[in-house]
């Protein structure tokens, strides 16, 4: 990878002299960018001797070296023939911006597979197809082949799977003086993706923190675990955000699970930090460009008192929390007060103080606060004749030197927005090293989840050990045997992994279901069992509270008769007596295989209404049981575990026990394609959790 970002040679394919050939265009952006490296170019039908200066050769074999990178932009069905020849050669790393590959229909996709069995047959490693591939600040390499100017050098490194919304960040780096380090457009990746380059800008010295645009994540097990051990941010703005299936959906688990919910549990895992705008690109690297915020207690300024209110609205919404620095701090104030019309307090209104010399000496009482863990501050520089009044000095006056020095002293962060003409702003912004935010809202946001990388984010995915009580043998057995879908049999495989199961067994005759209502005892509940009743409630399938002989032998016959109604022709097995769950709260539990992240667990609000309320949580397999319950807590439903309105308090650390051994199970049997408990019994009185359905899929 660092031949790629960092090559001493480079061997441009398809060069010539002519105003239309676009691969000039990049050998013009190298030479633009101030890339010191030796450059040749090859192209068997051009007839220059050189092109800008560069000597010209009619084939690869033809080098007088081995050059470290070759960069073909050609038709895709020219490309394997041109990578064998870079392999026989000796060259190891490619630069592919050419499309018409696999995103091109079947003639495409033989081209790309071709080139596949090429690259690997010679060792070379390659970025794209179908992008504008890599660039460099550092050493002025720009292998797009867009006309461009080198954006500011700084750590901010980009990997985006299209280039034209790389590039179009550029635009925006610059216009917010945001530097970048490398940048990575990836296309098609046909060979490095996603994780490749977040691994190696997790390691590069010059990257302080990763962007990144992604449409699809094909290898997501592999990228959470490189995004949790990358020891820097990692922001991600994830398009194609609509559901992956249409597919008839064997349970509930599969009609709840989509890209997004999966995608967001999983960038939670790995503590990536999910952004839905490009701006907001540029607002949280801004963030992170200021100190660490530590804590959730924030002093809000301005000279407008507007501003303060709006900027309170936001940080109550987002759960900051306003810092009290103390009584003494606000009586200081009052000495520099001019009209003595205004209460301080926070939100601070700074409106009343005319010196701005002040100014600084707040920010730093303020941050130098032992009750306070940063600061925002917005104003405006209006557009307004010049002159020495008060107020062409309060609204004209820069303060970024001093909140500068201040946040280096305290080590705090102070966000700043600055409104006026865009011209003017955009001229302060090239004029400062200071990051100012475009907006207010923008800027708290971004703040808030710097907070939360800092504070909350899991240094690295942990290994959890299995609990207690597992029968591996038993289970690796009942998964042998049973492929495909089973329904309630599956409540066996539960029990082998210390799942609360109630007691149960099949009738095949009415008089077979007395016999064994009476052996478990009364009231029971009676079942469906029939291929036919994938959801046994809208099959007329369930019964209960059934109370003595009378009732069971007429829900037998009342169970065999709503089967043929549902379904004409259904095949009838029998039903299931099933001791009766005492009173509580319907949860559900259910898992797939998700074809990228692996196994997925979700949790939430169960019984028959699961699919309407999708009041759902999601883990990843396995998970600790802290993970859990923080996500348990953020259901609508577990107002209804704690026991409302006299209601009794659910077994909440049973139902996370529960949960716990799900994810153990997913993670331990990957053949389980999807798994449904529901319901998943909560007893009211505290006693225990029970799951009294199941149906599971194994491939």
């Amino acid at each position: 990878m660092d031949k790629l970002f960092n090559p001493d040679s480079i061997v441009i394919v398809g060069l010539s002299s002519k105003s239309s050939n676009i691969p000039k265009l990049v050998l013009e952006n190298l030479i633009r960018w101030g890339y010191k490296g030796r450059i040749f170019g090859v192209n068997p039908t051009s007839r220059d001797e050189h092109v800008d200066g560069i000597k010209m050769y009619r084939a690869i074999e033809e080098l007088p070296i081995v050059p470290d990178l070759a960069f073909t932009l050609v038709p895709a069905k020219y490309v394997p023939d041109i990578m064998a020849q870079c392999g026989k050669f000796g060259i190891k790393r490619m630069a592919i911006p050419s499309g018409g590959f696999n995103e091109f229909g079947d003639e495409g996709k033989n081209i790309a597979e071709t080139v596949m069995n090429t690259a690997r047959e010679y060792g070379i490693r390659f970025v794209g197809p179908n992008g504008v591939t890599v660039a460099n600040t550092n050493n002025g390499l720009c292998l797009p082949f867009v006309p461009s100017y080198s954006p500011p050098k700084g750590g901010l490194s980009i990997i985006t799977q299209s280039g034209g919304v790389g590039l179009m960040l550029w635009n925006l780096m610059t216009d917010e003086n945001i530097g970048m380090a490398k940048f990575a457009s990836i296309g098609n990746k046909l060979d490095m993706d996603e994780v490749d380059f977040l691994e190696y800008f997790g390691g590069d010295p010059e990257t302080t923190i990763i962007g990144m645009y992604l449409e699809s994540i094909p290898r997501g097990e592999r990228f959470i675990k490189a995004a949790a051990n990358v020891g820097k941010p990692v922001i991600v703005l994830k398009s194609n955000t609509t559901e992956a299936g249409k597919k008839a959906a064997m349970s509930h688990t599969a009609a709840l699970s989509n890209d997004e919910r999966i995608i967001d549990a999983a960038f939670d895992r790995a503590g990536i930090i999910r952004i839905g705008s490009f701006t907001e690109f540029i607002s949280v690297s801004q963030a992170f460009q200021l100190p660490p915020l530590r804590g959730k207690r924030l002093m809000v300024m301005s000279p407008a008192g507007g501003f303060t209110v709006m900027m309170a609205d936001y940080c109550e919404k987002l759960g900051f929390q306003f810092a009290d620095p103390g009584r003494e701090f606000y009586e200081g104030l009052k000495k520099f007060s001019n009209a003595g019309v205004i209460n301080f307090s926070n939100p601070l209104d700074m409106g009343d103080i005319y010196d701005t010399d002040m100014y600084a000496h707040i920010f730093y009482t303020v941050m130098h606060n032992e009750n306070v863990d940063g600061a925002v501050y917005v104003s405006q520089w209006p557009h307004m004749p010049r002159g020495e009044d008060v107020f062409y000095k309060m609204f004209h006056t820069d303060l970024s030197t001093e909140a500068t020095g201040t946040m280096l002293s305290s080590g705090k962060p102070i966000g700043a927005c600055l409104f006026g003409l865009s011209s003017t702003i955009s001229s302060i912004k090239q004029n400062i090293n200071f990051p100012l935010f475009n907006s207010t809202e923008e800027m708290l946001c971004a703040l808030w989840k710097q907070y939360r990388y800092h504070n909350e984010r899991i240094k690295a995915l942990s290994e959890y050990p299995s609990p207690q009580g597992i029968d591996m043998r038993s289970s690796d057995r009942w998964i042998v045997e049973h492929p495909g879908v089973t329904g309630e049999d599956s409540l066996e495989l539960l029990k082998s992994y210390g799942i609360g199961v109630p007691r149960w067994s099949i009738a095949g005759t009415a008089e077979e279901a007395v016999s064994q209502a009476r052996e478990i005892g009364y009231p029971v509940v009676m079942k469906v069992v029939s291929p036919d009743a994938v959801h046994k409630s809208e099959a007329g399938g369930v019964l209960v509270g059934i109370g003595g002989d009378d009732e069971a032998a007429d829900a037998f016959g009342t169970i065999r008769e709503n089967l043929m109604k549902y379904r004409e022709g259904g095949e009838f097995v029998g039903v299931r007596v099933m001791a009766m769950a005492p009173k509580g709260h319907d949860m559900f539990i259910g898992g797939v295989h998700d074809r990228s992240f692996g196994p997925v667990v979700f949790f939430g609000y169960g019984g028959i209404f699961v699919e309407v309320f999708r009041d759902v949580e999601t883990v990843f397999c396995p998970e600790s049981r802290a993970v859990i319950e923080r996500k348990l807590e953020n259901l609508k439903s577990f107002a209804i575990l704690k026991g409302t309105r006299g209601g009794g308090r659910g077994d909440i650390g049973g139902y996370v026990e529960i949960i716990e051994r799900v994810t153990h199970l997913m993670a331990n049997h990957r053949s389980i394609a999807e798994l449904d408990l529901n319901p998943v019994r909560v007893l009211s009185d505290g006693s225990g959790v029970v799951a009294l359905d199941a149906r599971i899929r194994i491939e």
